[in-house]
């Protein structure tokens, strides 16, 4: 089975093959009007610009799918191919019995019965075999303030048993990566379309045709969550690290080094604010940060000054 850094995970059966895509939902909480009026940058709007350009939500969710099919070695790309053309000749079948061709369906099956056939001999250890990965994204255009102002309402809504109204208040109050991992299992889709095969040499098309639509929805799909301000802060910290490691940085690699860890911490703040950790979890995060910040500072450099906690958000995001 696919590992894969995730906040959460769920499956479910599909009712039919879903086509990869990448979708980009509409922002749940809309942002506020700009003023029409200029004002003054922040000093965290300065910092955030010193860091250079936010990674947007799309570029996180292309970063999480090619860290899985990066981990995929060749023979299990070779079994997913092989588990991809079985599904295709699954449906070949049953554009074959839309047609009333048992000839041609039979010779569909058998097409798609050997190509699972080379996915057991492939992989006879996995119990799903991956046949399409796709996402979608949820990133509320809120800040922290804003984000624990709604907790508030929320919590006071709760209180008063005013749960649809709390319900209503908190959804899409979330920025994050979700993943869909569409599967074969391995111990039931094998069964399903052999059961169609009897039923063709008895002309019963349209129960075969049933037989096979069934078997396409053994398909299971399995959700998997990965929080966006985590990824940001992972990627604003190898950026902070190369920085950290030089010998002799500019006066302007100084400023953009304090900005990348500043930037880092408010995303884990931000994180944190949304529910993604415990917030044992996080103050772990804001010491390491602000002990390289000390380790850092005045031109100071060196190497595994991240390693820490590089290594705890990975962890953060397993074992969620």
């Amino acid at each position: 089975v696919l590992t894969w850094p995730c906040c959460s995970s769920t499956s479910r059966i599909a009712p039919i093959f879903l086509a990869a895509s990448l979708m980009a939902m509409p922002p749940a909480l809309a942002a506020e009007k700009a003023d029409a009026k200029a004002k003054p940058a922040s000093s965290a709007q300065k910092s955030t610009s010193l860091a250079g350009k936010k990674m947007d939500g799309k570029t996180a969710a292309a970063r999480a799918v090619k860290k899985t099919t990066d981990k995929m070695n060749a023979t299990e790309k070779k079994a997913i191919k092989n588990a991809l053309e079985a599904l295709a000749a699954t449906q070949e079948a049953i554009a074959m019995l839309d047609k009333k061709d048992a000839q041609k369906a039979m010779k569909s099956l058998e097409k798609a019965i050997g190509k699972i056939e080379v996915v057991l001999a492939l992989s006879p250890d996995m119990s799903l075999i991956p046949i399409n990965i796709s996402s979608e994204i949820i990133d509320a255009k809120i800040d922290i303030k804003g984000v624990k102002k709604v907790t508030r309402e929320a919590i006071d809504l709760l209180k008063r048993s005013r749960i649809q109204d709390a319900r209503q208040l908190v959804t899409g109050l979330a920025s994050e990566t979700v993943i869909h991992i569409s599967s074969i299992p391995l111990a039931t889709y094998p069964h399903a379309i052999k059961l169609a095969i009897p039923l063709i040499e008895k002309s019963k098309l349209e129960a075969a045709k049933h037989a096979l639509v069934a078997a396409l929805g053994t398909i299971v799909i399995e959700d998997r969550v990965t929080p966006l301000p985590v990824v940001r802060a992972e990627d604003y910290l190898l950026r902070a690290e190369k920085l950290a490691e030089k010998t002799k940085r500019s006066e302007k690699e100084e400023k953009q080094l304090s900005a990348l860890l500043k930037s880092a911490r408010t995303e884990l703040e931000f994180a944190e604010a949304l529910g993604y950790g415990k917030a044992d979890d996080f103050k772990g995060f804001y010491k390491q940060i602000s002990e390289i910040t000390e380790k850092t500072k005045g031109g100071k450099h060196g190497t595994g000054f991240f390693d820490k906690i590089k290594e705890g958000l990975s962890s953060l995001l397993k074992r969620r």
